[in-house]
């Protein structure tokens, strides 16, 4: 799948999507890869726990692996957020936008970006929760519902209907020819 060379609008989207997959794989694999090491390193995470005034070293190993989870969750997600537009673009790039796999993704992307707002309410709870185990001038928690997020996968969701109206019409002026 080659890009048109004057297209730089394309040739940007493609360089930034495949950077973006690149981050989120690896930031993915981190957070995996955390989960391990906090579990064979629980009497220091216990330690900590105890000196930072915390009880319950379960619920707070508990609260961090889950944290941990939802997060790699999440960024698997990003990941495959931006192959599904890759492959649109792919598709664009090759003046053949308006099919029902583009208007598949689109819709898959909506639920994506949907499902992100979503995950900043569990994401949220259970770093205030572990925010009590840090000392306060090393820790800033930035956590907010966005309606950027929400007016994007609504846009998607439109964006996906109008590429399954597209793939239609052009289906039936094909069968018309």
């Amino acid at each position: 799948m080659s890009l048109k060379p004057k297209d730089p609008l394309l040739v940007a989207g493609k360089v930034m999507t495949t950077i973006l997959m690149v981050l989120t794989g690896l930031v993915t694999i981190i957070l995996i890869g955390v989960i391990p090491v906090l579990l064979f390193n629980q009497p220091d995470f216990a330690k900590a726990v105890t000196e930072a005034g915390g009880s319950d070293v379960g619920m707070a190993l508990g609260a961090a692996i889950l944290l941990l989870v939802i997060a790699a969750a999440v960024t698997a997600s990003a990941f495959y957020f931006f192959q599904l537009l890759s492959r649109i673009i792919g598709t664009v790039s090759q003046d053949d936008p308006f099919t029902s796999d583009n208007a598949q993704r689109l819709g898959r992307m909506g639920w994506i970006a949907l499902a992100f707002q979503i995950a900043s309410f569990p994401i949220g709870a259970l770093a205030f929760y572990l925010a009590q185990f840090v000392p306060e001038e090393n820790l800033t928690i930035d956590y907010e519902f966005s309606l950027t997020g929400l007016l994007l996968a609504i846009v998607l969701f439109i964006l996906a209907r109008i590429f399954r109206n597209g793939a239609a019409m052009r289906e039936d002026l094909e069968g018309t020819v």
